[in-house]
């Protein structure tokens, strides 16, 4: 994702999804809380970031998260 904008602003959320950040949808890697249950790219400052999060299973991204994916190509 070389092309992605520029976050809003540099804050790290506690609780809810950063601004400006694209979420990689992916199956989640461990059943354990603590363990990140997925990934998001984001552009603070000028550097690209890849940070993971946690969550429990009861927690729904907003409507206005932007999703990421990757469609296999046929052939």
């Amino acid at each position: 994702m070389t092309s992605q904008s520029q976050a809003p602003d540099s804050v790290l959320s506690a609780g809810r999804a950063p601004s400006g950040a694209l979420h990689v949808l992916s199956a989640p890697l461990s059943e354990d809380h603590e363990y990140p249950k997925g990934f998001y790219l984001r552009v603070v400052d000028g550097v690209s970031w890849l940070r993971g999060y946690r969550c429990d299973d009861e927690y729904r991204l907003p409507p206005e998260a932007a999703m990421v994916l990757r469609v296999p190509q046929e052939g």
